[in-house]
């Protein structure tokens, strides 16, 4: 598989979260496709021991690659849904997902819904915006 490399300017958006008593960070990067692609996943998690934090730093750069050689962001991101692990429970600050079991089961279906068009794990409906 040939690499796509992100351009070294790119838009990304910073997604923040509370599940139990952690803040997790989720910050993506995006190809300028239209609509823009992602192609690259940062997690950073507060309040969780070191050897947490440099695992799921390895997590988002390995998906980062796979997302830059082609895989999709429904291929990688629905191995994380169900995985379990700590902080896990009510997430607060998410207007569609309520619980989780782990931090990649919020992270896969963050990506999912809000990226592949999986609102069958959202948990809660997406609000229609009234046409003017």
């Amino acid at each position: 598989m040939t690499e796509r490399p992100l351009p070294d300017r790119r838009e990304n958006a910073t997604h923040r979260v509370k599940i139990g008593p952690a803040k997790i960070y989720l910050t993506l990067g995006f190809y300028p496709d239209d609509p823009p692609t992602v192609g690259e996943v940062f997690i950073s998690l507060e309040k969780i021991g070191s050897e947490r934090r440099w695992l799921m730093d390895e997590v988002a750069r390995l998906a980062s690659k796979l997302l830059q050689h082609g895989c999709s962001v429904e291929e990688m991101a629905t191995g994380w849904i169900g995985t379990k692990g700590s902080p896990c429970g009510p997430v607060q600050g998410d207007d569609r997902i309520k619980h989780c079991t782990s931090v990649l089961d919020y992270v896969g279906k963050h990506l999912l819904i809000t990226y592949a068009g999986r609102d069958d794990l959202a948990h809660v409906a997406k609000k229609e915006t009234p046409c003017p």
